[in-house]
């Protein structure tokens, strides 16, 4: 589907929240907050755990006996692995998802997968554990990593125009944050939980622990943001 909601339209709208600051030309940076804070949202949006159906990609690597544990795959927008199995034609398994794993030599039918490098120029290694048996077809779902911004008109893509309210919600938020604004912490919970609730890929505990984890840390920061204005202001009085 076509994306036409633009960082353009975010900064426009949070401008008028934070009454007219500027979002873009702040200390004469042209670009500035807004390419950052863009940034943030959209990366917020499109990292584990969130998984979306318009930013799902998927594709297969064969792999052998011979070939060991190591695989190599040119995926120039990968983001995250979502999901992973094989088939050797008869029967399928679906492979547990790691973050690194260890060499082995006993060979098996693989069990887990895990992306374990990745060269920052479009090829990521994967490795399976055990090392394969033999020879099978593993098909990989991952999720596409967040482009940046290069233009004040550039679109949210992938993100969707029927989920713009969260990129402008979450602009909202972090403008509040970068002038201090005291509306930042309801503004951030409010744009995560919509995030959450947008997404489909997670189950209720999983939602829970995630919405705790994000509150308890935006506490945190505004006690800490608390802190450094009393101080400043008890300086000020001395």
């Amino acid at each position: 589907m076509a994306v036409t909601n633009t960082l353009l339209r975010s900064v426009t709208v949070a401008q008028l929240f934070v009454r007219n600051m500027p979002l873009a030309g702040a200390g004469g940076v042209a670009t500035e907050p807004a390419f950052s804070i863009g940034d943030w949202v959209r990366q917020f949006i499109l990292a584990p755990p969130f998984a979306w159906r318009w930013n799902r990609v998927t594709t297969t690597i064969p792999i052998t006996a011979a070939g060991g544990q190591d695989y190599t795959k040119v995926l120039t927008d990968f983001g995250w692995l979502e999901k992973a199995s094989w088939t050797d034609g008869t029967v399928s398994q679906e492979l547990q998802i790691a973050l690194d794993l260890s060499e082995d030599t006993q060979k098996n039918p693989p069990v887990q997968i895990a992306a374990r490098l990745d060269n920052n120029s479009g090829t990521i290694t994967f490795r399976v554990l055990p090392p394969p048996d033999k020879s099978y077809t593993v098909t990989i779902t991952y999720q596409k990593a967040a482009p940046i911004f290069t233009s004040i008109n550039d679109t949210w893509s992938p993100i969707p125009d029927y989920l713009s309210y969260l990129c402008n919600q979450g602009f909202a938020a972090k403008a509040y944050e970068y002038f201090g604004d005291e509306r930042f912490l309801s503004a951030m919970q409010i744009f995560v939980k919509q995030v959450v609730a947008a997404n489909s890929g997670l189950d209720e505990s999983q939602k829970n622990i995630f919405l705790g984890e994000r509150i308890t840390t935006g506490r945190q920061s505004l006690a800490e943001q608390s802190k450094t204005q009393m101080g400043v202001a008890g300086r000020g009085l001395q």
